[in-house]
């Protein structure tokens, strides 16, 4: 049986998009891709569960949890672990919304598999992102823990040539770059009455599906790689002692390495220019520092 999917929407600023990403992540799931989903919205707003609990019911279990924020990071820690451990148990995706706040301890990030951060593209807005991720970087280059991948989400975007200007900015961690979620001014007149993949408005609705499938398609890539990698732990077991099974696992992985192709990230000077291909946008870009 697969591990539940969890991603976390977070950001440290409001006004980003988070919440209308979160619900309509959700119903993308639950809809479209026809497996159990739940949103846990921690933010004091609880924008995103209202929007779930007014819309149309589409099978989404939603649960809204108000962090404290004044009674230490112990007890914060624990409310918000305790409520993603009920949903990861009856779930197979489970989606959290949440403006990050510094009474919650980095570590809680590394509950997930996936960290979207929506932003804008106005250099500020770019600014504080940068500033966000960066801070966390020791999360996401982790050797010690698995780190979660990070997605940065180009949201409310009115204007497709300024969306390789991302790139001109420096951030030290690896992440990947998601399709833009393109702003539309009756975007405001869905919440808590529809939701994107299910409007009758093919804009809307085009925009969000391959937004929406192109996290589906990351998560089933790291899925499966994380499958591999225990097979070939389990393929790598031999008898003896400690050592002997570690020198086992080091030839061979030696080996594996010598026969492999040399894989090389794309770096931002190869990404495909948005000016000259506004109809084509690559589903994942991946920025490696």
């Amino acid at each position: 049986m697969n591990s539940p999917l969890k991603i976390l929407i977070t950001s440290q600023k409001g006004g980003v998009g988070k919440s209308t990403l979160s619900a309509n992540l959700a119903a993308y799931f639950a809809y479209i891709a026809g497996k159990k989903t739940s949103l846990i919205d921690f933010d004091h707003q609880a924008t995103s569960g209202k929007w779930v609990k007014k819309a149309y019911p589409i099978g989404i279990n939603c649960t809204t949890v108000d962090l404290p924020n004044s009674k230490g990071s112990g007890i914060t820690l624990l409310k918000a672990k305790e409520a993603l451990r009920k949903n990861v148990e009856d779930n197979s995706v489970v989606i959290s919304d949440l403006t990050w706040t510094d009474v919650l301890p980095p570590e809680f990030l590394f509950e997930f598999d996936l960290i979207l951060v929506p932003s804008s593209l106005s250099w500020v807005e770019l600014d504080s992102t940068m500033e966000f991720i960066n801070r966390f970087s020791f999360i996401f280059n982790s050797r010690m823990r698995k780190p979660p991948k990070l997605v940065l989400v180009p949201s409310r975007v009115d204007d497709l040539t300024t969306y390789e200007g991302i790139f001109t900015k420096s951030f030290t961690s690896s992440f990947f770059l998601s399709p833009p979620v393109m702003y539309s001014p009756s975007a405001n007149e869905f919440f808590g009455s529809e939701f994107f993949v299910m409007t009758t408005n093919r804009e809307i609705r085009e925009n969000f599906l391959e937004f929406a499938r192109s996290i589906e398609q990351l998560a089933e890539a790291e899925a499966k790689q994380i499958q591999n990698q225990k097979q070939t732990t389990s393929h790598h077991k031999v008898n003896g002692s400690i050592l002997d099974r570690f020198r086992a696992v080091r030839n061979s992985t030696e080996q594996e390495k010598r026969l492999a192709p040399t894989t090389q990230h794309v770096a931002p000077s190869a990404v495909v220019s948005a000016k000259r291909s506004k109809s084509v946008i690559p589903s994942f870009l991946r920025r490696d520092t």
